[in-house]
């Protein structure tokens, strides 16, 4: 802030020393400059002044904290893409136990569900949070079925559950990655709209 204001002080003086120079080396016939000064103008000048640093440090302080909201959301986001990744990373793994991914896509559900809550709350929502907030919704469904469903018939083993450990196939394995991937694409948007 006061390197702002430094910096302003500096180009006001130069601008005035330059305005100075050109009024003395240029002859401006039609120009006539009092030496006396109002006392209401001088006001009028120290007032302006004084407003636009005033409604600029307001301005400055209202961006930061601005910043600061976006920060914390991006946060959220980003303990939320980190939870994905452990899925992705657990899921490559045979033998999982069940508990464990149930676990990781229940904290998920809960820490996006305060993310979205948290940012309708604070009065950004328009167009494109929706449809970021509709797809998210719809890619988190997906995904949990993805981890915790299982065929009902015994033909399509594509999900082994026994011992309280879960086994995938190979095409769910994929389907996993893919549906987590999307999700983290969605949170990418979600960032850039926050950092609008």
């Amino acid at each position: 802030m006061r390197m702002k204001i430094s910096n302003w002080i500096i180009w006001l003086v130069v601008g005035i020393g330059i305005g100075f120079t050109l009024g003395r080396l240029c002859d401006w016939g039609y120009f006539e400059l009092s030496k006396e000064v109002s006392i209401v103008d001088a006001l009028n000048i120290f007032i302006t002044i004084g407003l636009t640093l005033y409604i600029a440090s307001v301005l400055d302080k209202r961006l930061k904290r601005e910043q600061f909201k976006s920060d914390l959301f991006i946060a959220k986001i980003e303990q939320i893409e980190s939870l994905l990744i452990q899925i992705e990373n657990l899921i490559q793994d045979n033998n999982i136990e069940y508990q464990k991914i149930n676990t990781l896509v229940h904290i998920i559900g809960i820490a996006k569900n305060s993310l979205i809550d948290s940012i309708s709350e604070d009065k950004r929502k328009h167009i494109r949070f929706d449809s970021i907030n509709n797809n998210l919704k719809e890619k988190h469904k997906d995904l949990k079925s993805l981890l915790t469903d299982r065929p009902i018939e015994k033909k399509n083993l594509s999900v082994v559950v026994s011992d309280n450990k879960v086994t995938y196939s190979l095409e769910r394995i994929t389907n996993i990655v893919s549906k987590c991937y999307s999700i983290k694409e969605e949170y990418f948007k979600l960032k850039v709209l926050l950092n609008e």
